[in-house]
Formats: structure tokens, C-alpha cells, sequence
């Protein structure tokens, strides 16, 4: 069984030409008749390079734009500052969030998803306010419960897409953070139901294990990826190889070996994933 996890982190961190040309005269050409010549080349050319812009749509890289598409934002608005409130998507989804001031229209913040472990919501939020500067500066932080919605990536879709109506959210700097009983949700979003938002994803004290459902290739971009055992060394490097065979990038120690890695629910580890996403981008 899993413990609860701390309460406060605050405590611990101060990517033809066209043919043309017709034959000219018979066989006056054979005596060389320069009137025969003359003919010859009447309707040559006629359609010259007529095809020329054929391959007009030869912008190949229309496949590279990125869903959503790279270097643009959200364009949300109206979601205003908040330090930890609690909200509900249209369809009925419970989540908490932090947001600066300056997100609601021109900010381009970026935004962390995270579903939390069996200490909920409440107290993942409570950590992230005293933890989450590590991340990096203006981040928006939108906290599921992993343990109500245990193995159901479904809702981590309403709450993002309900952010990035609210916020002006950075296409590019979008990042996935799952915690033990949050694992699986996190994998099922981060891996298959929108794999292509998350610039970075750490799948963090994990209690299951899942590959990419696309590779870099396919997703026009190298995502970054990360996992941190809490002990279960062998769901986190079947998570770490997976990232690894579809093209993720993946900076060593991989999985996580640092301080806590042995020890589910060590908050070094977590305080360890949440300074990796700095710098994080998909481009």
C-alpha cells in the first residue's frame, strides 16, 4: 500500500516540367529546305514548363506545424491569478490551480498538469506552493486528484483544455508531472491521449509502467522524458526505455538515481523532478 505523502514542501525549500513540342514539315526536312526548317519549331515549347508550379504545395513541412502548433500560445483568457483554487471543468471534472498574474492574454505562461498521489489534491497543491518555484519562474500549475481519478487519463483532457481556454498558455513549454496513484492517468494522457502537447513529461514514484503510443517522428518533435522509481526500479526503466525506442530525449541518470529513488514518496525525488523541467521546450 502506498503512504500519504508530506503535507508542505515549504518546509524543505526556502521540423516537372512540362513537355511540350510538336513536329514540324515531312519530308522536305530530308534535303535540308530551310522553308522545311522552318516550320520545325513552330509550336515547340508551346507548353513549355506549363507545369511548372505543379508541385506548388511543395511546403512539406505542413506536417511539421505541431498540434498544437509550434511557437504560438493558447490564446485563452479570463482565468485571472489564483494561488491554489479549486475549480471545476464543464463536464464535471474537480481540479486545483495556481496561476500568476499576467497569464490571461499575452503572458505565453507554461502550464504543469500534474495528478497527484493518494495525499490528493489538496496537499499535492500545498506541496507545489512551497516546491514549485523549482520549476521555474510563472508557471501554471493544474493539480488532479490521481486516486479519484485513478487510471483515467480522460480528465486530465478537460482540465487541460479548460486551462488553455482560461490562460494564455506556451504551446511549447507544456509539461506533464504524474505521482503514484496518479501513474497510470498521467501515462494514458502523456503517452497516448495527448502526447503531443507535452514538451517533458517525468512519470514520478511510479506503480505502473506504459510505452509511447508515437515516436518522435510522427509527433514532428523530441519530447524530454524521465521517471522516478520510488523504489520500483522496473516499472520505471520499461517507462524510461520506452521514451528512449520512440525518440524521447533523455538526460542521464535515467530512470532517476538520485537522493529518494529507493524510497516511495521521498520528497528529493520530487523536488528533483519538478528543477528537470526547467529549460524544457518542444522546439
Amino acid at each position: 500500500m502506498v503512504r500519504s505523502r508530506w503535507v508542505c514542501l515549504s518546509l524543505l525549500v526556502g521540423g516537372c516540367l512540362g513537355s511540350g513540342g510538336g513536329s514540324g514539315g515531312g519530308d522536305d526536312d530530308i534535303v535540308g529546305d530551310s522553308d522545311a526548317d522552318a516550320d520545325v519549331d513552330s509550336d515547340s515549347d508551346a507548353d513549355t514548363d506549363a507545369d511548372t508550379d505543379a508541385d506548388t504545395d511543395s511546403d512539406t513541412d505542413s506536417d511539421a506545424v505541431g498540434d498544437p502548433p509550434f511557437g504560438e500560445t493558447s490564446g485563452g483568457s479570463g482565468g485571472g491569478a489564483t494561488a491554489g483554487e479549486a475549480r471545476r471543468t464543464a463536464d464535471g471534472i474537480d481540479y486545483r490551480i495556481i496561476a500568476p498574474a499576467g497569464c490571461d492574454a499575452g503572458g505565453a505562461c507554461p502550464l504543469m498538469i500534474v495528478f497527484s498521489g493518494v495525499e490528493g489534491g489538496q496537499t499535492m497543491m500545498q506541496n507545489l506552493q512551497g516546491a514549485g518555484s523549482l520549476a521555474g519562474d510563472g508557471l501554471i500549475f493544474a493539480v488532479l486528484d490521481g486516486a479519484v481519478y485513478f487510471g483515467d487519463g480522460d480528465p486530465g483532457v478537460s482540465v487541460l483544455d479548460e486551462v488553455r481556454a482560461q490562460y494564455d498558455v506556451d504551446n511549447d513549454r507544456t509539461y506533464l508531472l504524474s505521482e503514484s496513484a496518479g501513474t497510470r492517468s498521467g501515462l494514458e494522457l502523456g503517452f497516448h491521449l495527448r502526447q503531443s502537447y507535452f514538451a517533458a513529461y517525468w512519470a514520478n514514484d511510479v506503480n505502473a509502467a506504459d510505452v509511447p503510443g508515437d515516436d518522435a517522428v510522427a509527433l514532428g518533435f523530441t519530447p524530454w522524458g524521465n521517471a522516478g522509481p520510488g523504489g520500483d526500479y522496473a516499472d520505471a526503466d520499461t517507462i524510461v526505455n520506452g521514451m528512449r525506442d520512440a525518440g524521447y530525449q533523455i538526460e542521464e541518470p535515467a530512470p532517476y538515481d538520485g537522493p529518494g529513488a529507493g524510497v516511495h514518496g521521498d520528497p528529493q525525488q520530487f523536488m528533483a523532478a519538478l528543477q528537470w523541467y526547467v529549460g524544457r521546450s518542444r522546439r
